[in-house]
Formats: C-alpha cells, sequence, structure tokens
C-alpha cells in the first residue's frame, strides 16, 4: 500500500530541516497557525543555528520548540 501524500507546506518544511527540527516544526505550525510559513522556519532556523552544539542531541527538540515558541509570543505581543 503506498504511503498518503504529504501537504506541500510539509514537503517544502522536510526539505528545510533535520527529522527532529521537521517535528518541532510541524507541532509550532499548528500552535502558531496565524504566523507566515516563511516568518515560522526562520526562526526555527535562526534558534537551531543557535542551540546547535550548545545543548545535548537529546534535549535539542524540546529546547528548540520551546525558544521559538518563546519569540513567536513575544512577537506577537509586539516586543520582539
Amino acid at each position: 500500500m503506498p504511503a498518503p501524500a504529504r501537504s506541500t507546506a510539509s514537503s517544502q518544511t522536510a526539505a528545510l530541516f533535520q527529522p527532529a527540527t521537521r517535528d518541532v516544526a510541524e507541532c509550532l505550525r499548528e500552535e502558531f497557525a496565524g504566523v507566515p510559513r516563511a516568518v515560522l522556519e526562520a526562526e526555527i532556523g535562526d534558534a537551531e543555528r543557535e542551540l546547535d552544539g550548545q545543548v545535548p542531541a537529546g534535549s535539542m527538540a524540546e529546547l528548540l520548540h520551546r525558544l521559538v515558541a518563546c519569540r513567536l509570543r513575544q512577537r506577537s505581543q509586539g516586543s520582539g
């Protein structure tokens, strides 16, 4: 049986990020549905670069999610 087709947005995200980061991106896309995809992906990319090598690999997904979510909340409140 063939695998279900992925949405275009999911396919584009898959091309940009590592597997753990893709999961975080999908979660954040749902959590912050009103944020343009380009803004979300830019924040994820920035945070991923900042955290890379600074946190244990096993903690990356959780810390990435927390950092990006915090930044997006600040942005939505006009303080970022």
